[in-house]
């Protein structure tokens, strides 16, 4: 089965067909069912479907517990982001690689059973991102390449010296949500790949003070755009079958 993560301002994919909770280790996740593009796929708004989880308060941990659990062989995630170097506001990004320093979070709670490292130096689908830059070339859908998105904590937004310390690090996009889910996808050992939506420009880019509510606009804007894409993507991959 396939996977669709939604961050802000993407609450709702498709026709609901079904609610699965799904009891983990971790607590209980609800998972919709949703026919998509002719499918039947898992979708999660990651921050509920009227923005009522704030970004240090989301079970990650349940969630990809629970797409484990039903045997999810991909995931897509989708994730607003504030624009540090290299794009504007509205483009739609291949995320290839993430920082996630303050953002602890992982399924090892011990060695018990041995050491557990998970190997990061190529977090996502090869496969996956293919099929991803060729839906957007063959639709025109303007994906831009490169992304490399910085996870802070949150709910608030950065300093401008967090930014600037960010962009030294080589990140040219920031949000609060991405490192913490794709650290578990990662160790969860589900086939994944990332596009965020850059939103706003970050603190110290953008020469007036942050409101959450550009996010949302931007993202207005962008869904019909990034639901092409994942409808696309759709038609292409068997995702009964593991990716690469």
């Amino acid at each position: 089965m396939f996977a669709i993560i939604g961050g802000t301002g993407f609450y709702k994919l498709g026709k609901r067909v079904e609610e699965l909770d799904v009891l983990t280790h971790y607590g209980t996740a609800r998972l919709s069912v949703v026919s998509f593009a002719g499918e039947k796929i898992v979708f999660i708004p990651r921050h509920g479907e009227k923005h009522e989880l704030p970004p240090h308060k989301i079970n990650y941990r349940a969630n990809i517990a629970a797409l484990k659990k039903i045997d999810v062989r991909g995931v897509i995630s989708v994730y607003s982001a504030g624009v540090i170097s290299k794009y504007k506001p509205g483009d739609m990004v291949m995320l290839d690689d993430f920082i996630g320093l303050w953002t602890p979070i992982t399924f090892h709670e011990d060695f018990f059973g041995g050491m557990k490292h998970a190997d990061f130096s190529s977090p996502f689908s090869k496969e996956l991102g293919e099929k991803i830059q060729e839906v957007s070339s063959v639709g025109k859908l303007g994906l831009k390449k490169g992304g490399i998105i910085a996870t802070t904590p949150g709910p608030r937004f950065e300093t401008k010296s967090e930014v600037k310390m960010l962009r030294k690090m080589g990140a040219n996009l920031v949000n609060m949500t991405a490192a913490y889910e794709m650290s578990l996808l990662g160790e969860a050992e589900i086939d994944f790949a990332a596009i965020a939506v850059a939103s706003n420009y970050a603190a110290g880019i953008s020469k007036k003070p942050l409101k959450a509510e550009e996010t949302l606009q931007v993202m207005a804007k962008a869904k019909t755009k990034v639901e092409n894409l994942i409808s696309g993507v759709l038609e292409e991959i068997n995702y009964s079958e593991p990716l690469k």
